[in-house]
């Protein structure tokens, strides 16, 4: 039997009283290492957006004390969710979801993680953002951040700097590791008054988070529209809509003269090591620092010698709970540039 003519016959029992309803429920329960690869997959046939989330709540409404370390869901595994409207394009959406997922189930095997195996839910609720809604709870990172669902106000205490995002426009809700080890980061090495290059700002959390944190200024650049929009939204949610200057494009679109205090990029590590390759380090300020995530530990080494290569001096490596040893760690790089390196571009 063809892959498509057992994909029809999985979808036999799910259709056959689907006019009931009014939209279907995707999720796909996956590590994180997997978790953006398979929302991009999604993305591509769910047109109302894409969210990733924690399996559980990391926290209540009550919180407890802030920890010093980033905060994942105790599984360490995120669920990715989408909607699809039951229509006649339902069947062939479906079916193209299950094609582009199905390579992907089997790297997953392969590497020893969770396939991301979608699960199917009909919802007769017309309102499939309320569902979406329900799953997503506050999220304290490092000692100060509390990333806030933008319809939720929960009690805050003075010492907190909130961050409102609106989940599920653009990757970034701070579910995911990388982006804790990034928030973390910025919070620890930021210092008031300073400027913020943010590379592929996808929601503009990271940009955002340094603002409320006491960044003078902060660029974020991102190849996606959707994704510069959803900053700019997000960006006047939280009153740092002034600050905040969004570009569409990437490293090839900075002003190579512009030196920012810190530099953080939070994509992937093959991109992260090309953008070293083309001057990436030529951004940062004499005494600035770059923030880099993204990077799995088996990664790390790789990262690090593009990283010396480029003239920047290491200064931590900064790691991830690691929940379950079953899952890759994820590492989060800061560096400065070496006193014995010349990053000037010269024309």
């Amino acid at each position: 039997m063809s892959t498509t003519a057992s994909h029809r016959t999985q979808f036999d029992d799910l259709l056959e009283n689907i006019n009931e309803y009014r939209w279907i429920e995707i999720s796909l329960t996956v590590d994180p290492e997997t978790a953006e690869v398979s929302a991009e997959a999604l993305g591509r046939y769910c047109p109302s957006g894409v969210a990733i989330e924690p399996v559980e709540p990391v926290c209540k409404h009550n919180f407890p004390e802030s920890i010093g370390t980033p905060t994942q869901s105790p599984s360490g595994r995120l669920i990715v969710r989408s909607f699809l409207e039951v229509d006649y394009n339902l069947l062939p959406a479906l079916l193209e979801i299950e094609r582009e997922l199905w390579p992907l189930q089997l790297i997953a095997r392969e590497s020893g993680l969770t396939p991301p195996i979608a699960d199917y839910k009909p919802v007769s609720d017309t309102d499939w953002i309320a569902q979406w809604k329900k799953h997503y709870r506050p999220l304290r990172v490092g000692n100060r951040l509390l990333v806030i669902p933008a319809w939720m106000e929960p009690r805050i205490t003075k010492k907190d700097v909130p961050i409102i995002i609106d989940p599920g426009q653009a990757f970034g809700t701070g579910a995911h590791p990388s982006t804790q080890l990034c928030l973390a980061a910025i919070e620890k090495y930021l210092r008031p008054g300073e400027s913020v290059l943010d590379l592929g700002c996808g929601s503009g959390i990271l940009a955002i988070a340094a603002l409320k944190l006491g960044a003078n200024l902060a660029v974020g650049f991102d190849t996606d529209p959707d994704a510069i929009h959803a900053a700019q939204k997000n960006a006047r949610a939280n009153g740092v809509s002034n600050s905040l200057i969004l570009v569409q494009g990437s490293l090839t679109a900075v002003q190579r003269k512009a030196k920012f205090d810190i530099v953080v990029v939070n994509i992937l590590s093959r991109v992260i090591t090309h953008f070293l390759e083309d001057g990436l380090a030529q951004t940062i300020a004499p005494t600035g620092i770059m923030i880099l995530a993204g990077i799995l530990a088996e990664q790390e080494r790789e990262t690090h010698d593009a990283l010396n290569a480029s003239g920047m001096s290491l200064l931590a490596s900064e790691k991830a709970p690691d929940i379950d040893s079953d899952t890759s760690q994820w590492v989060a790089l800061i560096s400065t540039a070496r006193k014995d390196h010349d990053l000037t571009i010269i024309d």
